[in-house]
């Protein structure tokens, strides 16, 4: 990641920090002159974030909110002067560890919460609750989470909620289960866990708005890396860079470009970087981990 970050830079903008490891390992090897702005909406997060990096003192700046906001945090002074931006896209190990949140299928006494704020938006259980249709459900599971049996499963869901029996991590394992039809069972509850939180969250539309946000705070020459961990997130990415690398809206049979758009981006990575065999030893949980790099042009 290091390698990614302009030799000159004076400005690195964290917009998912969580604990803080990439920013850590990236401002251990800069110039001490070199500042952090990290965003999360995670104040559990944050906390940890802020402990790990305390050596570095002011050069560290940490801010509650989601970086599909930066605009309104880093200031005219800052917007169009980041030299780096990188967002480490879904949930944390910390998230899945500690979280009590019910982010992790595998602890059967969390509440159904899975928001990554808990001081905004609403837990998974009380969303459910307040009328959520099984074609909705259906639609999120099969959008978000590529579920096979979308629909059986979305009735399994609802018909829990009008019970009353869906409180707790264990209460969504049982209502799910007799929709399983063989296959990984632990695949089979991480595309259920998946869509809903992302449904949760909003993560999809916190990203859209966000890389656009990212690429408005680069300077000339800056370099935004993105790192996802499934495909919905992956090609979101990759189509925004492409748009952004080849915005022009012309009929193809035309000679000359007449839509004046210009290129913003210049894609560094022309295919997502995958993790080496040793990575996925060391680390299980970066085998479906993407890497996208893109660099910002000067735009006349």
């Amino acid at each position: 990641m290091l390698a990614l970050v302009p030799a000159t830079a004076q400005l690195f903008v964290d917009c998912t920090i969580g604990g803080g490891g990439h920013a850590e390992a990236i401002l251990s090897k800069l110039d001490s002159e070199v500042s952090l702005i990290g965003f999360d909406r995670d104040v559990d997060a944050l906390a940890t974030a802020n402990q790990r990096l305390a050596n570095y003192g002011s050069r560290v700046v940490l801010i509650h909110d989601s970086y599909a906001n930066l605009d309104r945090h880093l200031g005219v002074a800052k917007m169009g002067n980041v030299d780096f931006a990188l967002l480490d896209l879904g949930l944390s190990s910390l998230q899945l560890e500690a979280s009590n949140r019910g982010f992790a299928f595998q602890k059967p006494e969390d509440p159904l919460d899975l928001r990554f704020d808990r001081t905004s938006g609403e837990p998974l259980r009380v969303k459910l609750a307040e009328g959520t249709s099984t074609d909705e459900l259906k639609k999120i599971l099969r959008e978000y989470g590529e579920v096979d049996n979308a629909g059986r499963i979305a009735m399994a869901i609802a018909t829990a909620v009008r019970e009353e029996r869906l409180q707790t991590v264990a209460d969504l394992r049982e209502a799910v289960t007799p929709c399983f039809r063989g296959g990984k069972r632990n695949q089979f509850l991480a595309q259920i866990w998946q869509a809903l939180r992302i449904w949760v969250n909003d993560e999809l539309h916190q990203l859209e708005i966000g890389l656009t946000k990212v690429v408005q705070c680069l300077r000339p020459d800056g370099v935004m890396a993105v790192i996802s961990f499934h495909s919905l997130e992956d090609r979101m990415v990759k189509e925004f860079f492409r748009l952004q690398e080849n915005p022009c809206t012309c009929p193809k049979d035309l000679p000359l470009c007449v839509c004046g758009k210009k290129p913003v981006l210049e894609r560094i990575t022309r295919k997502a970087i995958k993790p080496t065999e040793y990575e996925i030893e060391t680390n299980p949980r970066a085998r479906s981990a993407r890497l996208r790099v893109a660099r910002k042009l000067a735009v006349c």
